[in-house]
């Protein structure tokens, strides 16, 4: 358990110090910022020294005079603060919003290759509050150990100096300091013990949250929010429980070094007396000792409070650069070998794949695609269908077999591969941006005739030409503003826009009507003479007229061949498509059966 434990704080540390090597690209922000710390920290150490010397001139010389020139020294010396204080604002700012961009884009491209069974098993809510909560943590926490650190320099000043004034009241202070140190020590073990759990709590909640954002309409229609909202309280009753139990040993803590500040605040002032009745102590050198002892005393409570920033950073560096460890969550992997002209062969041999061990989802299959053909995968929910699309995104690697890309292994093929394969599914995702903005995520030079091109194709123009604002309209989060049809359709243009080698249509049209249906399916025909088309149906009637079909049963292809040829020798094939036919009531019940 200790040595675990141990190398959880190594690999924390590790990455705190990735964490700020981010800061190198900024140096000249960094000097700039650090050198007005500096500066404010000088004028804090002699400001205690000019109201001192105001505080003698009153009472020991009685020279009003003299205390008024000190007096304006010292407003002086709290302007001249003030002015840096303005002065490093911008450039902290500046240094914050840099390093956060940077740690965020590289977490997220990061992010980008984590398996996509990592996502589907631990929810956006770890992967959202991480690369936002956590990072904005991590920029306050490096403000508050920087202003800390130089803070100490003039405590430290002025403890030395309160040491040469009078040695007791200088070891005083410093005995009072390790005392609260100790107190804070103990706190700062409490937290790194609990404030984890908080946030991982926290994390849950988040993702139930999101989950439910996005899937607002199945709450609504479904009558779930009685359920949504049990299952948050129950996750928020449970954080209470965490965050409160942190809060009770926390403030507990707080009184107790509270305690321990107004004893010493007594003993101060008892040394202070004897030492004044003995002559060993002037009476201004103690007013200005006692006005400045609480901010000198602070130095424990800032020492503490540093351990505190720095344990908190080391946590949020962790969470954060946690997301770019392959051996915490698993990265898709890439080889080296880069395919310049892909010409779209694909070939499945010997392909098995399982999501959980023991549970087989394809079995031992075996297929080939020529390039500029339009193949489809047909079989009933959940036979494998979807998996092996996936397998040709390379969302997932074969857990035996082989996939072949115009002859090379799918796992020497490096990330640029990509490019050449675009998926519609059933369930598109449309980003909260406006029709324009969402096609140029596919291609940023896109012109609108390019785009109005694509949406015909998608037989989706007639609908934006008559919005107010045509391209320029927002679709809403996920795509609210518009109807599941129209959705697809615009997810269909957008990824006909990426003009890839290979285009998969994964029920993408399932949500549209026959007529709409048969148009777009119309147009996917003529692309299979530039593109290898790949459709996943449900509705056999759509796939009538391809090259080849793919009949799937439970993970194994029981049958191919052209529609024609599976309705002669395949009952199986038969049976589903005379069944799907008397459903639609397209043709007399008798001929069907």
């Amino acid at each position: 358990m200790v040595e675990l434990e141990e190398k959880q704080k190594l690999k924390g540390f590790k990455n705190l110090k990735k964490y700020l090597r981010y800061f190198q690209n900024y140096r000249f922000l960094c000097f700039m910022f650090w050198l007005l710390l500096v500066l404010s920290a000088v004028i804090s150490f002699f400001s205690p020294m000019v109201l001192g010397k105001v505080i003698a001139s009153m009472t020991a010389d009685t020279n009003f005079p003299l205390a008024w020139k000190f007096a304006l020294v010292f407003f002086g010396l709290e302007v001249i603060q003030i002015l840096l204080g303005m002065s490093r604002v911008p450039f902290f700012k500046k240094l914050e919003n840099y390093v956060k961009r940077d740690v965020k884009l590289d977490v997220l491209k990061n992010s980008f290759n984590i398996n996509i069974g990592e996502y589907e098993n631990l929810g956006n809510g770890l992967f959202v509050t991480r690369l936002t909560t956590d990072l904005d943590s991590l920029a306050t926490s490096f403000k508050q150990i920087s202003e800390t650190v130089v803070s100490f320099i003039s405590k430290i000043g002025f403890i030395v100096y309160v040491t040469i004034t009078n040695i007791w009241i200088g070891l005083f202070l410093i005995l009072f300091i390790l005392t609260r140190y100790f107190v804070y020590q103990i706190r700062i073990h409490y937290f790194a013990k609990l404030k984890p759990k908080v946030l991982s709590q926290g994390e849950k909640i988040n993702s139930l949250i999101g989950e439910s954002v996005r899937g607002i309409k199945d709450i609504k229609t479904l009558g779930l929010s009685t359920s949504v909202l049990s299952r948050v309280n129950s996750m928020q009753t449970e954080y209470m429980k965490r965050d409160t139990k942190e809060w009770y040993v926390g403030y507990g803590l707080c009184a107790l070094a509270n305690f321990v500040s107004a004893l010493c605040n007594l003993s101060f002032i008892g040394i202070c007396i004897y030492l004044i009745k003995i002559s060993q102590l002037d009476l201004a050198i103690f007013y200005t000792i006692y006005v400045y002892k609480n901010n000198v005393i602070d130095f424990a409570v800032q020492l503490g409070d540093l351990q505190n920033h720095f344990k908190e950073m080391e946590v949020n560096a962790h969470r954060v650069f946690e997301l770019m460890d392959e051996k915490m969550y698993s990265h898709d992997k890439f080889g080296l070998t880069k395919i310049d002209n892909f010409q779209g062969n694909i070939e499945f041999k010997n392909v098995t794949f399982s999501y959980v061990r023991g549970e087989t989802i394809l079995d031992n299959v075996s297929f080939r695609i020529a390039p500029n053909s339009h193949v489809a995968f047909v079989g009933e929910s959940g036979c494998g269908k979807s998996t092996i699309v996936g397998l040709i995104c390379k969302l997932y690697d074969p857990t035996a077999g082989i996939i072949y890309f115009d002859g090379v292994d799918s796992l020497t093929l490096d990330q640029s591969f990509g490019k050449n394969v675009s998926m519609i599914n059933q369930f598109p995702y449309v980003f909260n941006m406006t029709i324009r903005e969402n096609m140029q995520m596919v291609k940023p030079d896109v012109t609108d005739r390019e785009i109005y091109h694509a949406l015909k194709l998608a037989n989706a123009d007639d609908f934006v030409k008559e919005l107010p604002l045509k391209l320029d309209s927002y679709l809403g989060e996920g795509g609210t503003r518009l109807s599941g049809g129209q959705k697809q359709r615009i997810c269909i243009a957008r990824a006909l826009l990426k003009n890839s080698k290979i285009i998969i249509f994964d029920e993408a049209t399932s949500a549209l009507d026959n007529i709409s249906q048969e148009k777009v399916m119309d147009n996917v025909d003529i692309l299979k003479k530039d593109h290898t088309i790949i459709t996943i149906a449900h509705r056999l009637s759509t796939i009538e007229d391809c090259d080849i079909i793919y009949f799937i049963k439970k993970g194994k292809i029981v049958a191919f061949g052209t529609h024609k040829e599976l309705m002669k020798k395949n009952q199986q094939y038969r049976n589903l498509y005379h069944k799907q036919k008397k459903e639609q009531s397209l043709i007399p019940t008798d001929e069907a059966e």
